[in-house]
């Protein structure tokens, strides 16, 4: 019962992040939840993954809700690159979570892998950190571009995938520092980019076969939250001043940076 209500906190928590700093939340959930030791470290991916993309899904519903209601309300459309920067990370992804398979499978070293994917996210949040706190004094570039956007978007999606994360804890830099997005633009287009990626990863897991046994408890259980942490964090976005949605940010990747060296002991 304990575990049940870690993981109920621990999901709606990792969810009110995406609307407000457009990260996922799993890179948060999967290594806490693997702590507990009550399932594999597949289900626990695969049931991580469901809980992003009932959360990107949720928090684009609650977008498409508002203009239903609210036709005469000033329209924030998403940038034209944010559809070509979406579509690259999805394809982006799956071929980066091929790649990792196959050299995963070649490797036979898992412990090794994920030691070594710990210390590379630290090393990535621990830089993200650094710029977040200097973002004002750093020169930011605009691309534009269906082609540029895409391949930016396939690139990045495959280290993320390669990583293991969805990487919802980068995609605020890469479109603030490389699209000139501001902060809550960014993590509204991040929410995006993670649910393309996400229904790309889903679709390669069921195409694949490699769908883990689950509890349908357990999947209904992280969903709801999910679904309960993005309409939390919706509200909390519409509250909260772009210099405390940055510290927020800043101070989620010091806890992912924790994350990593447990793993990184841990898998060491």
């Amino acid at each position: 019962m304990l575990d049940l209500i870690i993981i109920c906190v621990v999901c709606f928590l990792a969810s009110t992040l995406g609307p407000l700093c457009g990260i996922g939340g799993g890179v948060i959930i999967k290594p806490i939840v693997d702590s507990l030791g009550i399932m594999g470290m597949s289900t626990t991916s695969f049931l991580s993954g469901l809980t992003v993309l009932t959360m990107s899904l949720a928090t684009l519903a609650q977008e498409g809700w508002a203009r239903l209601r609210h036709p005469d309300a000033p329209r924030r459309p998403y940038p034209p690159t944010a559809i070509p920067l979406s579509l690259g990370a999805a394809v982006g992804g799956v071929a980066g979570k091929v790649s990792f398979n196959a050299i995963q499978a070649s490797l036979g070293n898992a412990d090794a892998i994920g030691a070594t994917q710990a210390a590379v996210l630290f090393a990535l949040s621990a830089a993200t950190v650094v710029y977040t706190l200097n973002r004002s004094r750093i020169r930011t570039l605009s691309v534009s571009g269906a082609a540029p956007s895409a391949v930016i978007g396939a690139v990045t999606g495959a280290l993320w995938a390669f990583l293991g994360i969805g990487g919802g804890p980068f995609n605020l830099v890469i479109l603030t520092l490389l699209f000139s997005s501001g902060t809550k633009e960014g993590a509204r287009e991040s929410i995006l980019i993670i649910a393309f990626s996400q229904v790309a990863s889903f679709a390669y897991t069921l195409a694949s076969g490699n769908v883990p046994q689950f509890s349908p408890v357990m999947l209904a259980t992280m969903a709801s939250m999910a679904v309960i942490g993005s309409i939390a964090g919706k509200r909390m976005a519409s509250q909260m001043d772009v210099r405390s949605i940055n510290r927020l940010y800043a101070l989620t990747l010091v806890v992912v940076m924790a994350l990593c060296v447990r793993n990184f002991i841990a898998l060491g």
